[in-house]
């Protein structure tokens, strides 16, 4: 039985690089850059990449997982903001996700996960609303 997915492209469009401070995986596998175990990743300014890859473990049990982004600053810089995800691709009851941006980050090109299904791509992009 094939495995349930999922993967996220960020495209960083600001000019500071969006750091992982926080990823935590309840249930899956992480397959960040199809690389099984690979936790998500910072984003370099001005690039587009896999972020974030999870599968379920064996087959088709679900996976579940949180992963927060905030830009890199020097001393005494103030920080754009942060990018907060969350999935939940539950074995028997409805999809939940969410892609929230605070600050001075936004998000543009999200889709929430239908309620059913369990592989998918989404791909996001990220700017500075001050920019």
């Amino acid at each position: 039985m094939a495995t349930w997915t999922f993967s996220l492209m960020i495209t960083n469009a600001t000019d500071r690089e969006l750091e992982v401070f926080q990823s935590q995986l309840e249930w899956g596998i992480w397959n960040t850059q199809d690389e099984e175990n690979k936790k998500p990743v910072s984003i370099p300014p001005n690039t587009t990449l896999q972020a974030l890859g999870i599968k379920a473990s064996t087959g088709p049990n679900g996976y579940e997982c949180s992963c927060s982004w905030r830009d890199k600053t020097q001393l005494g810089e103030k920080s754009y903001g942060t990018i907060s995800l969350f999935l939940n691709v539950p074995q028997k009851s409805k999809n939940r996700s969410e892609c929230l941006a605070d600050h001075q980050l936004h998000v543009d090109s999200w889709e929430d996960l239908p309620e059913k299904g369990h592989n998918f791509v989404r791909s996001i992009i990220v700017t500075n609303k001050n920019a």
